[in-house]
């Protein structure tokens, strides 16, 4: 590692440790509840890793996508799909028969916070399950688009969310690269994309990462994101940082199929 790369890996372990959970986002600022449902896509994944807990998106009937983070140091993750409130049994409960992470992916260098689950059993799709599309390699995803991120953490910084637990959503907008790499010191690369209010008040936040970020296009809904770190939560001059799900839509197919 030459001296440029180990300067580049410190910023970027100093703005974790500023966001008191290094890699760990994906819960909601700001939010409200979301309703049964709504998000059919939301999954749920337990580890014995460093991060117990993370979100992720069902992309097909035996694929989650997920923050490569999430996986790491990892042997077992547990699925759990169809969920509004944690206190209640999920409609499915899965393990995973593959766990993938991006090749390219190290917290000293940034980027290429992505990865994928297999399931060992099938989903049967119904109200509460089905997949969230995928962008193109070409997606047009431009400042001010409206997103919404969705996730079971904490509702401020190091504030869990209170019982029954239910899944919490917000709407943020995407906020242009050059700018959030302005705001970040030059860390924000083209695979990642921020969201988020220049003035704070609500945002992703620890506790579920690997999380998407979504938007509506025409009848569908389409995965532009997914939460990968920030700098505390729903702070000013602060928007959440994500994955660019199109950057590695060839990535997802090469390795998934899907």
């Amino acid at each position: 590692m030459n001296f440029l790369q180990l300067l580049f890996g410190l910023q970027i372990l100093n703005l974790f440790q500023v966001s008191s959970s290094p890699l760990s986002r994906g819960s909601i600022v700001g939010g409200q509840d979301a309703q049964d449902g709504e998000w059919p896509w939301m999954a749920r994944l337990r580890t014995n890793g460093v991060y117990s807990s993370c979100g992720g998106s069902l992309i097909s009937s035996r694929w989650i996508l997920t923050a490569a983070h999430c996986l790491e140091n990892t042997s077992v993750v547990k699925v759990s799909l169809g969920a509004l409130q944690l206190v209640k049994t999920p409609e499915y409960q899965g393990s995973a028969k593959r766990i993938i992470t991006h090749e390219n992916y190290t917290q000293f260098t940034g980027g290429f916070d992505i990865g994928l689950v297999e399931l060992e059993d099938k989903v049967s799709f119904s109200q509460r399950i089905s997949p969230v599309n995928l962008p193109s390699c070409s997606e047009n995803i431009s400042p001010g688009l409206q997103c919404w991120a969705t996730g079971w953490g904490n509702i401020r910084e190091n504030v869990s969310l209170e019982y029954p637990y239910t899944l919490q959503e917000v709407q943020i907008p995407i906020v242009d690269n050059q700018q959030c790499n302005q705001m970040y010191n030059c860390i924000i690369r083209p695979d990642m994309m921020c969201a988020g209010f220049y003035w704070g008040g609500k945002d992703t936040c620890q506790g579920d990462s690997g999380g998407p970020l979504v938007f509506k296009k025409g009848d569908d809904w389409v995965q532009a994101g997914i939460v990968s770190f920030g700098r505390g939560c729903a702070e000013p001059n602060s928007p959440g940082v994500y994955t660019r799900v199109s950057s590695f839509r060839d990535w997802i197919q090469t390795k998934s199929g899907v």
